[in-house]
């Protein structure tokens, strides 16, 4: 016994398939008999909803990691200090520790078996910039004026090792273990 597959049931698959593989909206034309030996017309596939374009990266950041907010000489010389990404870090002190439960994006780098870290974080404060600098004033962190940047210095007892730096900079607050690590933020350049 012999198949025949219909014209109509060719064309109807067609559509179908169309359909399912996302080219709906485009005039689907068919030559064939129908199976009463007319013409098929043109079948107007259904109009697909309308679908957001996707964000054109050119406009839209892209997301700061430990692996993209410094400059590439910093994490040459991180590297060449023996220094990298602790998965298990600690954090230096009570305004990073905030800057954390905050949410911000925490670094640190460490040198393992040793001591020696670099530690990093930002925190996208919006609005709220002037209430974070005024708390850390009342804390004892002073403007550097040497440097004009709008950089505050952590108090001389901060942390034994340590005299942290933060700036802020277009609702951003970045918190650096020293002040010159600041300098190594591709941000703030």
């Amino acid at each position: 016994m012999e198949h025949r597959i219909e014209p109509l049931a060719v064309v109807a698959a067609s559509v179908l398939a169309l359909l399912l593989s996302g080219c709906a909206g485009a005039a689907v034309e068919t030559a064939g008999q129908g199976a009463a030996g007319g013409t098929v017309a043109p079948v107007e596939a259904a109009s697909p909803t309308e679908t957001p374009a996707a964000p054109d990266p050119d406009s839209t950041p892209a997301a700061t990691t430990c692996d993209t907010v410094l400059t590439a000489d910093e994490y040459a010389r991180l590297a060449d200090d023996g220094l990298a990404v602790d998965d298990a870090p600690y954090l230096l002190g009570p305004v990073m520790e905030r800057m954390a439960t905050a949410g911000a994006l925490v670094c640190v780098w460490s040198k393992p078996m040793s001591d020696v870290s670099a530690w990093y974080a930002r925190l996208d404060v919006g609005g709220d910039g002037a209430r974070w600098l005024t708390e850390l004033e009342a804390e004892g962190w002073l403007e550097d004026t040497e440097r004009g940047d709008g950089t505050y210095l952590a108090p001389a007892d901060y942390d034994a090792n340590y005299q942290p730096s933060v700036q802020l900079r277009d609702g951003v607050l970045h918190f650096a273990s020293y002040n010159r690590f600041l300098e190594s933020v591709l941000e703030l350049q």
